[in-house]
């Protein structure tokens, strides 16, 4: 996957933050491709879930410093998302190696969807807002 334009919200620090969530599912599918172990694919799911959470706080702290009305909307968003990763996470941890696949493709669809809709759509009204 690649960090393009269409993914862009326009606040510097949360793209770059974006781009490391994308790299990080890049780097899942390179294991998966590489046939590397439970173990190593693990720790990149156990990381990943780390800077999903560092992110997602930094995300719904920027949207209270600019008083954002969709804030604990857009904050259960991030609590769906959270909680389907550490279920996937938890599952594969368990031995159900099998669903790395419907892990990746969820990871890569809602991350796309959720940037491009509900992030775009807050920084647009954010911007607006200041002016």
């Amino acid at each position: 996957m690649e960090f393009v334009d269409a993914l862009k919200t326009g606040v510097e620090h949360i793209d770059n933050q974006h781009e490391s969530l994308l790299d990080m599912i890049n780097i899942l599918i390179e294991a998966r491709d590489q046939e590397s172990s439970p173990e190593t694919i693990s720790l990149v799911l156990s990381e990943m879930g780390k800077y999903v959470f560092v992110h997602f706080r930094d995300e719904e702290k920027f949207m209270k410093d600019n008083d954002f009305a969709g804030l604990e909307e857009h904050r259960q968003s991030h609590e769906i998302f959270e909680a389907m990763v550490l279920e996937f996470s938890n599952m594969f941890n368990q031995g159900r190696t099998d669903l790395l696949d419907d892990l990746l493709k969820f990871l890569s669809n809602w991350l796309v969807s959720h940037i491009q809709g509900e992030d775009r759509s807050m920084v647009h009204e954010v911007l607006a807002n200041r002016n």
